[in-house]
């Protein structure tokens, strides 16, 4: 069952409620938190079976922008630095323990910035994954954000983003634009900043049928990393994480480990 994050368990602003999702047991002497950012469209619950997934050394929450699921009613970011500083602001007292940042497609974006704005304030993320996303030196403005709703959901449907089942249905169209377009924007209108290097390893994956996000892409992700990156590559297109989210994490948990953990161990299965 899906609940908010408890600010008074975690010493977290009463804020951290409203921005992060825990789909399992809160883990208070977990050596590590694993933070999820959705993609573009995404909500908190694309994350909900990798609670289950993860050993208990591990807490996990996702991040839940405005504008979806639970956060229907609010007004959706459409701009990258007020969203990654509001989300940096909420985790920062969350890093009592070590934090590991993971985004998906729009989400390694936001990650990445939210990771910046931590290590400009002394907290270190433990390490940054990225999933399905070019890196800053390769952002490339946009302008699908600003076509009509039909040629808009068009896009959308080309590229995988949106159901057929949603396309049918008038009301869920309704639903489904307002976010997406907002974050189209978002993705749209970044504009990276030059800054120093990231002083956590660097992971970057993606599907081997990902023909929007070619290798050369996510690889140059290595020039925000502080020496430690590596690209991992796994069968699928650019949702692959959807049905292989079991393979990804035991890829992803000896990386993790590689790191000393004070406190506590991280383990290696």
């Amino acid at each position: 069952m899906s609940t908010s994050l408890s600010a008074a368990s975690t010493h977290a602003p009463p804020a951290a409620r409203d921005w992060l999702r825990r789909y399992g047991p809160e883990r208070p002497h977990a050596a590590a938190r694993l933070v999820c950012f959705p993609h573009a469209g995404g909500g908190a619950s694309f994350y909900r079976r990798w609670a289950a997934l993860l050993p208990d050394t591990y807490d996990h929450l996702a991040v839940q922008y405005p504008g979806r699921e639970d956060r229907i009613g609010e007004e959706c970011v459409g701009e990258m630095g007020p969203l990654a500083d509001r989300i940096a602001e909420v985790l920062m007292p969350l890093a009592d323990r070590p934090l590991i940042l993971f985004g998906h497609s729009m989400g390694a974006s936001i990650a990445y910035e939210v990771a910046r704005r931590l290590q400009e304030h002394g907290r270190v993320p433990h390490h940054l994954v990225v999933s399905s996303r070019l890196s800053p030196s390769r952002e490339r403005p946009g302008t699908v954000h600003l076509l009509d709703d039909e040629a808009f959901l068009r896009e959308l449907a080309a590229f995988g983003g949106i159901s057929q089942e949603v396309l049918r249905h008038r009301e869920l169209r309704d639903l489904v634009l307002r976010p997406m377009r907002s974050d189209y924007r978002l993705v749209e209108t970044y504009q990276p900043t030059a800054t120093p290097a990231l002083a956590c390893p660097v992971t970057a994956v993606r599907g081997d049928q990902d023909h929007s996000h070619p290798a050369g892409d996510l690889r140059a992700w290595a020039e925000v990393a502080g020496g430690d990156f590596r690209l991992v590559t796994l069968p699928g297109d650019h949702f692959y994480l959807a049905s292989r989210a079991r393979e990804l994490i035991e890829l992803l948990l000896p990386r993790f480990a590689l790191r000393p953990v004070p406190g506590g161990a991280l383990p290696v299965p």
